[in-house]
């Protein structure tokens, strides 16, 4: 019994060995298991929280009557794009989303990381619930009438909940969604901004960070040329997500697979 043990132990060594991340992300996912066990309950909370900011996006949905559009410094600045290249804002939306899981996953795949993916993740996910708080406040107090062409009733696409069922269960995930009354602040530079600062945080490369605030500049500029959300939203997911993650930071340190090394005096 032992023999044949040892010989699977051995055959998972060459093969690991043939497969060298294959190594790296086990021996990672073992530093990551604490981690993860201390965490879990924070990450579940993070979760369950997108059904209540859904809900309420739902609420300011149902609630919203549709008016002209107010006048916007962007609009006025920046010309309009063709609504036939409307989907460039969503393929720069995925490249940010992209660029993010792969920071995210990096320490599987090289052992000169001591930052844990959980940990990552559970910062981001705490961000991300404390500007969804900040956010269903504002939007809940202010209704802005929505610039887009289909947050107008003559639109194909305007689809604003009608029911009890819609306003709890219906989806509002991204550019999923075509919904409108809930533009203070946008949810989508929401997520691009922290995407953008996770990547400057974590990247392991200087170019990353560059690409990562360069799209998120892209994205501010094309959503407001599709008139999607006014300058204002976009302005205010600027300034509101960075300082909500340098206040989470500096009161929360990162969690760290290995502790680093301290010099002994003599």
């Amino acid at each position: 019994m032992q023999k044949k043990i040892g010989e699977w132990l051995s055959r998972k060594d060459n093969f690991c060995g043939k497969f060298s991340f294959l190594r790296v992300a086990s021996e990672q996912w073992k530093k990551e298991r604490p981690i993860l066990v201390r965490n879990y309950k924070l990450l579940l909370m993070c979760i369950l929280f997108q059904w209540v900011h859904n809900l309420a996006t739902n609420l300011a949905r149902f609630l919203h009557i549709p008016q002209r559009p107010l006048y916007d410094l962007g609009f006025a600045l920046i010309p309009s794009i063709d609504s036939n290249f409307e989907f460039i804002c969503d393929v720069v939306f995925c490249l940010c989303i992209l660029m993010t899981i792969i920071v995210w996953l990096s320490p599987f795949f090289t052992t000169k990381h001591s930052i844990s993916s959980v940990g990552m993740l559970s910062r981001f996910l705490s961000v991300l619930v404390l500007v969804q708080s900040l956010r269903i406040v504002t939007f809940v107090m202010t209704d802005l009438p929505g610039p887009s062409p289909r947050c107008r009733p003559d639109h194909p696409w305007y689809n604003q909940p009608r029911t009890m069922t819609d306003i709890l269960w219906r989806s509002c995930v991204g550019f999923l969604s075509h919904g409108c009354g809930e533009l203070v602040f946008s949810s989508r530079m929401l997520i691009v901004v922290l995407c953008m600062m996770t990547i400057a945080r974590y990247g392991r490369r200087k170019s990353l960070t560059v690409y990562a605030v360069a799209l998120s500049a892209v994205y501010g500029l094309l959503m407001i040329s599709a008139r999607r959300e006014y300058s204002l939203s976009i302005f205010m997911a600027w300034y509101t997500v960075p300082l909500v993650w340098v206040v989470y930071g500096s009161n929360f340190p990162d969690e760290l697979t290995e502790m680093p090394t301290r010099e002994v005096p003599v």
